[in-house]
């Protein structure tokens, strides 16, 4: 009898540490944050009444994310689009110029590192403020625990115009 306790006791020592292992590697992480360099192309802009063909810009970004599953997340996007352009809008010109741009988008995992996020957002600049409708999709490249390198396509949509992005982000999950 006492050495099947011995051996009950013995045995349940040696099994916990490693359940409890396993626990913490299996524990999901929720949040991640990413700073974003990248460019932002504005396909028809105007210069003195001229059409002009498109502009480059340097966007620079933060995002924030919330993982309520594997499949799903909610995140907050904010960019700065370096630069000054002029557009039509509603039959005028209208210049921008270092565009603060905001906005909500939720996040779907087509795939385990491919994510696609839409939702709304507004382009904040001191000549006028326009909504947005974002579309974008990434691909994370993990580069050691809890990092990872992402490319990151995105598409604005606005009332008389659209603009595509494109960066590289660098992602923290905790």
């Amino acid at each position: 009898m006492k050495i099947v306790l011995c051996t009950f006791i013995l045995s349940l020592l040696c099994v916990t540490p490693f359940q409890a292992q396993e626990t913490v590697e299996e524990k999901e992480l929720k949040h991640s944050v990413a700073l974003v360099v990248g460019f932002t192309h504005v396909p028809r802009t105007i210069e003195e009444g001229e059409t002009l063909n498109s502009q480059n810009l340097t966007a620079i970004g933060a995002d924030y994310y919330y993982h309520f599953n594997q499949k799903w997340k909610l995140g907050v996007v904010v960019d700065i689009e370096l630069g000054k352009y002029a557009v039509e809008f509603e039959g005028e010109e209208l210049k921008r110029e270092n565009a603060f741009i905001t906005g909500l988008v939720v996040g779907y995992h087509i795939l385990k590192r491919w994510s696609v996020y839409t939702g709304p957002g507004v382009e904040f600049e001191r000549n006028k403020n326009i909504f947005i409708l974002r579309t974008s999709t990434g691909y994370e490249f993990e580069i050691g625990k809890n990092w990872a390198i992402a490319p990151v396509l995105s598409y604005d949509f606005k009332k008389e115009y659209g603009s595509y992005s494109f960066g590289i982000g660098v992602d923290k999950k905790f």
